[in-house]
């Protein structure tokens, strides 16, 4: 199998997501539209259906039944999970069929550009642990085989049946963020494997090697900062989504888990609903693992798993132009080398890559505590609320 090392490999997984409309009709291979027609008419199927069973959901007895017994902290947090499955589904399905052909073109066409000028192409990946399809198919395992356990505590609760429960919930709009999610960890994973690459190239080069290895290496990174910029575009709406969905997610599996500790039900559905709160607040908020490209086998879904490997992904990139100013020193001043690492130098600082969500901010190791902290104002709020409608209920 092909390794991270070379662009191809993504192709079966391009393939593969483009069922589920994460990625477009597109051939990766040729760099050219494929049943582009098809393509739309597809993605306007998607969104009638995620319509149609929102309109299910939001007009179902049961379920309104069930909601209207909530307390106004989890309905806020009911309609605003829905609010975030809803927006991301569409808005991705929107943009694989009619707006992002153009971009996935650049995004390839460079990514092929910069595996053909570091002679990546044909890197095989020859242990079967470190293989990227290996690992992705685990962590979906993983992830449906703990989405339908939630889906099964949920049945019991709100007294509907799991088939039912599986076309109502968002277990399909779930598991397509999740594939989103797994898809973008992909890209940034591509991106850091080749920054990592030009540093060790440019750690490696010999003397005589300097005029006419730098030029080259300098090229790739520049394409490899454009490929930021273009993933930026390609991605940064449903990063902004998916951050308020967590904001969401995290909110909700904090209040559920204090109200069922609060509200007294019966024992058979306690363990249930405690478990169900715990599982959601886990899944969103355990430290993750993998974070560099050696140990990424690791289910892993919470916003930790985008933040942080772009955070390193722009930390290597940054780490060039470092290691430039360095070799800088090695050589006497005025020399032929040294005057064209200046010039290179130069050039390279003006490309320092920023990946942000849609130009509105940046996405760094920082989004975390500022996460943390609106994280923990919204509970506080929560609590208050609640406090407020414990006692409301007393009165009654």
């Amino acid at each position: 199998m092909l390794s991270v090392k070379d662009i191809n490999f993504i192709y079966p997984l391009c393939v593969y997501l483009r069922i589920f409309l994460i990625t477009p009709w597109y051939d990766f291979i040729k760099n050219r539209d494929s049943g582009l027609q098809i393509s739309r008419l597809y993605g306007v199927a998607f969104i009638a259906l995620r319509v149609y069973f929102t309109v299910c959901s939001a007009t179902d007895d049961i379920m309104i039944n069930n909601v209207s017994q909530f307390l106004i902290t989890q309905k806020i947090v009911y309609f605003g999970t829905y609010a975030a499955f809803f927006s991301i589904n569409v808005l991705n399905f929107f943009k694989s069929s009619f707006c992002d052909i153009e971009n996935w073109k650049i995004l390839f066409r460079k990514l092929h550009t910069v595996d053909n000028k570091l002679e990546n192409i044909g890197d095989q990946e020859k242990s079967a642990w470190k293989n990227f399809y290996v690992g992705f198919a685990a962590k979906q395992a993983i992830f449906v085989g703990v989405v339908a356990y939630e889906v099964y505590i949920w049945s019991l609760v709100i007294k509907l049946s799991v088939v039912k429960i599986l076309f109502i919930s968002g277990f399909a709009e779930m598991f397509n963020e999740y594939l989103l999610i797994l898809l973008m960890r992909c890209l940034v994973q591509v991106l850091q494997s080749r920054y990592e690459d030009l540093n060790n190239r440019l750690l490696n080069m010999k003397e005589v090697e300097v005029s006419r290895v730098l030029k080259n290496l300098v090229h790739s990174y520049r394409l490899l900062n454009e490929c930021v910029y273009t993933f930026s575009n390609l991605f940064g709406y449903q990063i902004i989504l998916i951050i308020f969905h967590f904001y969401i997610e995290i909110i909700h599996g904090l209040n559920f888990t204090f109200v069922s500790f609060v509200i007294p039900v019966e024992k058979v559905y306690y363990k249930h609903l405690l478990i169900s709160g715990t599982i959601v607040l886990v899944l969103m908020t355990v430290s993750r693992f993998g974070v560099t490209l050696k140990d990424d086998n690791v289910f892993q879904y919470n916003l930790l798993t985008i933040v942080l490997p772009i955070h390193a992904t722009t930390q290597e990139a940054k780490r060039f132009v470092s290691l430039l100013y360095k070799l800088q020193e090695e050589f006497p001043e005025g020399s032929t080398e040294a005057k064209s690492l200046v010039k290179w130098t130069n050039i390279s600082q003006q490309y320092v890559p920023d990946f942000s969500a849609a130009g509105f901010f940046s996405i760094n190791k920082t989004l975390v505590f500022t996460v943390a902290g609106t994280v923990a104002t919204y509970f506080i709020i929560t609590i208050q609320l609640n406090e407020s409608e414990y006692a409301r209920m007393d009165k009654v």
